[in-house]
């Protein structure tokens, strides 16, 4: 599979169903001249009744569905991302579920708290209450997990604004290959959304898109994440932030040691680790037979991989995941002392360590790729010093099994934004928040009619 970085033409990319992709890198006057084109639709997006917007997600989801349709596609993204096509088809089809027109009602409804509010003015004790597209959006789109693409088009979409996406070039398919689909269905797609890559490294476009901008989503990293907030800053534009976070599971009792084993593993192979909402290390309760719960774990992952196997970035990668298994030997269990055992493939399939004491911050770090720390605790109270220490800035998601809510009640209050059961963490339900906010809350404003 090759990608080639080329510039000078607007098209993303060129022969998307030939093995040879090219992706093109567009400049800064093709990027003004798209936002331009992109603003002079704004009101006549605002007129699309939601039912109709909601109507084409649903065609789009469910022509993904079909695997006929979504072979080719799952083929190429194996190749890109470097995941078995089993792994690509189980993180696709979740994906297109949640975009189905059922799920989106829900997320409206949990969401705004009326399901017409974006339509039409509601009646309030005061008068009339609804809710305003913001007119530009700008995604910044991180590669790391393309379940953001379609959610963050989704949204986008839902709220009425016109919306530019730029695409990750770690990862530049997809984006382009969903928003294909929606033109199959409906070409006017075009004149309210449009997908785009750039070199990123030039911070002029960055400043050029967010001073023509209402709006600005960010996924991704930490640095990107501050050039975007900075600017959003100097031009006044909404800036809404998800991205550099870090999750955990927490089993403080459990009915099965195996099912919750099992349940472990699935959030653990999803994205590779690769997403903010997947799992780097497991907190077990001392009550909890936790050696025998770190081996099953590693048996789960042992099953599972056979079922959705995993695919290999390259040697280096490899080798590197055995080396940290090394590391973690040397520096845990010989020179601080502490009972370490490992239980993992003989090669880099999967890694399980169970550490008596918690893992260095910078340890937490090395969790990628089916790479698990599993440590136990006495009291809750360690974990939450743990979090709180190390973690506090990047918390998102919690697993957790067990049924101590004055402990989720200070986990939330320290900055976790949503506890799920083990096995549901790369499940957002819908109407569940996101990093702590509702996007389609975010994507738009409240005008009020007072009567």
């Amino acid at each position: 599979m090759k990608i080639e970085y080329t510039c000078g033409s607007s098209a993303l990319l060129k022969n998307i169903n030939d093995i040879n992709l090219e992706l093109i890198c567009a400049e800064e006057d093709e990027i003004v001249n798209e936002l331009k084109r992109l603003k002079t639709n704004v009101s006549k997006v605002h007129e699309i009744p939601v039912n109709d917007i909601l109507e084409l997600l649903d065609k789009c989801g469910r022509l993904w569905l079909n695997r006929d349709y979504s072979k080719k596609h799952i083929e190429m993204l194996s190749h890109i991302l470097n995941q078995s096509e089993e792994l690509v088809t189980y993180e696709l089809e979740s994906t297109m579920h949640a975009i189905l027109k059922e799920n989106m009602k829900t997320i409206i409804k949990d969401e705004l708290g009326n399901y017409d509010i974006l339509d039409k003015w509601i009646d309030t004790d005061y008068g009339k209450v609804h809710r305003q597209p913001r007119g530009l959006m700008f995604h910044n789109v991180s590669g790391n997990a393309f379940v953001v693409i379609p959610m963050s088009i989704a949204m986008g979409l839902i709220s009425k604004n016109c919306n530019l996406i730029k695409v990750s070039g770690d990862e530049p398919y997809f984006a382009y290959a969903f928003y294909n689909s929606l033109c199959e269905i409906d070409p006017t797609i075009k004149d309210r959304l449009s997908v785009m890559y750039f070199n990123s490294e030039k911070s002029n476009i960055y400043e050029t898109i967010v001073k023509n901008s209402d709006c600005v989503i960010h996924w991704g990293g930490e640095h990107s994440g501050r050039v975007i907030a900075e600017l959003c800053a100097k031009y006044n534009a909404h800036l809404i932030m998800h991205g550099a976070k870090i999750s955990f599971e927490v089993i403080d009792d459990t009915k099965n040691i195996n099912s919750t084993a099992q349940d472990i593993a699935k959030d653990i192979i999803c994205w590779e680790q690769k997403a903010c909402l997947s799992p780097r290390i497991v907190f077990v309760n001392n009550k909890v037979n936790t050696k025998l719960l770190a081996k099953a774990i590693g048996e789960e992952l042992k099953k599972v991989t056979e079922i959705i196997p995993k695919a290999y970035l390259n040697p280096w990668t490899s080798m590197k995941i055995i080396q940290d298994r090394q590391y973690c030997l040397l520096k845990y269990g010989v020179k601080n002392n502490q009972k370490i055992e490992i239980y993992a493939s003989y090669n880099s399939d999967y890694t399980t360590i169970f550490n008596d004491q918690m893992p260095d911050k910078e340890d937490i770090d090395k969790c990628f790729n089916r790479f698990i720390f599993v440590c136990p605790y006495e009291s809750s109270d360690e974990v939450y010093k743990y979090v709180e220490n190390n973690l506090k800035e990047y918390l998102q998601t919690m697993g957790y099994s067990g049924n101590d809510q004055q402990f989720i009640e200070k986990m939330t209050l320290l900055g976790v934004s949503i506890v799920t059961k083990p096995g549901e963490m790369p499940l957002h339900r819908p109407g569940t928040s996101h990093d702590g906010i509702y996007n389609l809350n975010e994507m738009t404003y409240v005008v009020s009619n007072q009567l």
